[in-house]
């Protein structure tokens, strides 16, 4: 159960970490990396952003089918994660909407 726990919260604050951040992180990525353009990076990021707020979901429905947690506890996981996951992805394609142009 914890680390089940651990994964829907890890899961979710680095897909938010990768959302709201990308922008640098996909500069820091060009410094470090191969010199291609930022916004590929950008793209990277904001797919594994996606994808994780995604694990972080079907973790909690796999928990709630396990009979883990509960039907109220499933709930509140949800609304977190939909509430955090859709404002910020909404941000994520956002700024790389702005930087394709």
């Amino acid at each position: 159960m914890r680390k089940t726990n651990a994964f829907i919260f890890g899961s979710l604050i680095l897909a938010t970490i990768l959302g709201l951040c990308g922008q640098g992180l996909a500069y820091f990525l060009n410094g470090i990396f191969a010199q291609i353009y930022p916004v590929y990076y950008l793209n990277a990021l904001t797919i594994i952003s996606l994808f994780l707020y995604l694990c972080s979901f079907l973790g909690a429905y796999f928990q709630y089918k396990k009979l883990r947690i509960g039907k109220e506890k499933l709930r509140l996981y949800i609304l977190g994660i939909s509430c955090i996951g859709l404002l910020t992805s909404w941000w994520s394609l956002f700024v790389l909407v702005m930087w394709w142009g």
